[in-house]
């Protein structure tokens, strides 16, 4: 049997020195000039999470590599209620946030979020963005006895929020969910300025390479999303799933570029 999750995300800031960690007090999306910070970037959803660099010219690059593998598992569940429950929480959230929540068995969830920010100064800027993601699932045995209900479900959370938030929630066996944000920013380019951006999504097995077995009755699924994100600004990556088997790849990949004179 071999399982495993294998994500890689790297931040690249190619510039003479950075240094990051750092807040602003002005709106969302301002570039911030001072002789003390250098240059200070602000992004609307993303409080919090800022770059600070200072280079003649500049490239920013964001590499995701992410890898789900689950083969030749085997579980046999007997009777029992799968729930997963999400309720009252992240209300008037700033910032990253990543929450995964399973149960059931032989599970694979991730978030993974890339940000690199670069200064060109008015020369030639370059922005790459590349992600790749496999899911693999085959050779894998469900067995399932009399199965409960499953319920996975958010309510009243996120509500008044800002920022980057992903939730895989799953009542089930053998899933594998994966949410992916990669933003790249290069800040004062030149009318030469060059965005790049790149994403391949793979999947290896199928239906017919998995047995799954019922014994009993049809359990019932139920997902769940109710008064929930009202008022959210930024980025909301949710995959709820209540059965078995599933794969489930969110990927949002953003290339941003201000102008600026040399």
């Amino acid at each position: 049997m071999r399982a495993a999750i294998l994500p890689f995300a790297s931040f690249v800031f190619m510039a003479a020195g950075w240094t990051g960690a750092a807040l602003a007090a002005d709106p969302p999306n301002t570039l911030v000039m001072s002789p003390d910070a250098g240059l200070l970037l602000t992004m609307s959803g993303v409080d919090g999470v800022s770059a600070i660099a200072n280079t003649p010219i500049g490239d920013a690059e964001v590499n995701v590599d992410a890898v789900q593998s689950l083969v030749g598992a085997v579980v046999t569940q007997q009777g029992g209620d799968l729930s997963i429950d999400f309720t009252d929480s992240g209300n008037f959230l700033r910032g990253v946030l990543s929450i995964n929540q399973e149960a059931g068995n032989m599970n694979q969830q991730a978030n993974i979020r890339a940000i690199a920010a670069a200064d060109a100064v008015g020369g030639v800027g370059l922005v790459t963005i590349d992600i790749n993601t496999v899911q693999e699932l085959r050779g894998n045995t469900l067995t399932l006895i009399d199965p409960g209900a499953s319920e996975v479900s958010i309510q009243n959370s996120f509500n008044n929020g800002t920022g980057i938030v992903g939730i895989n929630q799953t009542a089930g066996n053998m899933n594998q969910q994966l949410t992916v944000v990669a933003i790249g920013i290069g800040l004062n380019v030149g009318p030469d300025a060059i965005q790049m951006g790149d994403a391949q999504l793979g999947q290896i097995g199928t239906s017919q390479d998995n047995s799954k077995t019922l014994q009993g009755p049809e359990a019932t699924g139920n997902n769940t999303l109710a008064d929930s994100f009202n008022d959210f600004t930024g980025i909301a990556q949710i995959s709820q799933v209540t059965g078995d088997l599933n794969r489930v790849t969110q990927v949002i990949g953003v290339s941003v570029t201000t102008m600026g004179a040399p």
